[in-house]
């Protein structure tokens, strides 16, 4: 059930030019399942902008020396959040391999207490709350202000490690004591969805559903990509431009799961792609 709040709700989503379509999808289920006013403001990596719908593309606030210490092309956008909104208001930062199946809403209205953000705790393995997942945020943004050029500098001095800021563990909080509150477990479910999941992350970059076949939760995707596509927010010119540039397998349009004829397909392209091979090893033998 949404939030009575009418407050237009502010998501950031973590991005780059690799992310197109899974962003553009992300952007159709965040508007899909919402009763409320969203302003969605995206991260674009590749470009350090930060591009928001009916505004022209603008500078991301990040100096050079800690955008060339992203994993990813957007690991460290999130930072910027608070500064972004003027450190006023919450916001709520994801990661763009993600659908949302719930209202945002209900996210953006979550009872903070006196954190500076809402996070998935023992995101990775730990039984603790010593590794949180940043890839789903709720930001208190008067509250929080991140001081990224200085972490780096304390990272390359080995204060602390990269993983130790990323993660919010104890080595990065015993010089930055923020204060770090359990999100609802529902907003970032890794690699699995339930009844009640209100948002699932395809964390496994090995079997993301636009790059791998047979996800067990690909035909989700797979649905909502397609939803997309009919509501004009997938163009044909974003999918021939992630295809050509290599960013999805080359048979997306074919969908999630194997079919006979897909099958025999590929067969048929490994069959001939081996001639070829062979066809070249023995004409360089003359």
């Amino acid at each position: 059930m949404a939030s009575k709040s009418t407050t237009a709700v502010t998501v950031f989503i973590s991005s780059g030019e690799a992310s197109l379509l899974e962003r553009k999808v992300l952007m159709y289920s965040l508007r899909k399942n919402s009763r409320r006013e969203l302003d969605i403001r995206v991260f674009n990596g590749t470009h350090n902008t930060v591009e928001r719908e009916g505004h022209p593309p603008t500078p991301a606030p990040m100096s050079l020396k800690v955008k060339y210490q992203n994993v990813t092309e957007f690991s460290n956008y999130r930072f910027l959040v608070p500064e972004i909104c003027g450190n006023t208001g919450r916001a709520i930062c994801m990661d763009s391999d993600t659908i949302a199946l719930g209202d945002v809403g209900e996210l953006f209205d979550a009872e903070m207490g006196d954190n500076n953000f809402l996070a998935k705790p023992a995101a990775y393995g730990d039984k603790t709350d010593e590794q949180w997942g940043l890839s789903v945020v709720l930001f208190d943004c008067a509250r929080t202000r991140f001081a990224l050029d200085q972490y780096f500098d304390e990272i390359a001095s080995g204060l602390y490690d990269y993983t130790d800021l990323h993660q919010m563990r104890p080595r990065f909080l015993a010089h930055h004591p923020f204060k770090v509150g359990r999100i609802d477990p529902r907003w970032n479910e890794f690699d699995r969805c339930y009844k009640d999941t209100r948002l699932i992350h395809y964390t496994n970059l090995y079997a993301q559903p636009w790059k791998f076949r047979s996800h067990p939760y690909g035909n989700l995707w797979f649905r909502y990509f397609n939803e997309a596509r009919q509501a004009g927010y997938v163009t044909d010119r974003d999918i021939e431009l992630t295809l050509v540039r290599a960013y999805a397998r080359k048979d997306l349009l074919e969908g999630n799961r194997w079919t006979v004829f897909s099958y025999l397909r590929r067969m048929a392209l490994d069959v001939r792609s081996e001639l070829r091979c062979l066809h070249a090893a023995l004409f360089a033998k003359r």
